[in-house]
């Protein structure tokens, strides 16, 4: 993305391609649907630095539990999460999740989810828990 090689990403796209950001409600379809909204950023596509600390969680068994204690996988061999930080524009960093979901062997879709760090509310007033505490 940083290179805007979008020849490069084209033999990497599934034709029905969607990406989503529901936090926004913005949505694209196809790579040039993708780029459109890229560009169409605040004061252009910022560069992201690499930053080392990605994990790629899928094909390995994963698992969660959601707030109704319902088991979910995390993800299988054609979907995975990505999890990160991205730096903004201004500067600050945000956590970031990407499920993914592969079709055909290419990207078919993806929902990306952003937040903010934030210091802990009542950071050093909580104890700290462990299998030790009583």
């Amino acid at each position: 993305m940083n290179a805007r090689d979008y020849a490069t990403l084209e033999p990497m796209i599934h034709p029905d391609f969607v990406a989503r950001m529901p936090q926004s409600g913005e949505q694209s379809r196809g790579l040039e649907g993708f780029r459109l909204q890229a560009e169409s950023y605040p004061g252009g596509i910022p560069d992201v630095p690499p930053l080392g600390e990605v994990q790629l969680l899928g094909d390995e068994e994963r698992w969660v539990i959601t707030p109704g204690f319902t088991v979910v996988p995390l993800g299988s061999a054609t979907e995975f999460t990505i999890v990160g930080r991205v730096a903004y524009p201004d500067g600050k960093l945000w956590h970031s999740v990407m499920v993914v979901e592969l079709r055909d062997e290419l990207l078919y879709r993806v929902d990306f989810f952003f937040a903010p760090e934030m210091p802990a509310p009542l950071l050093g007033s909580l104890p700290t828990w462990s299998a030790d505490t009583q």
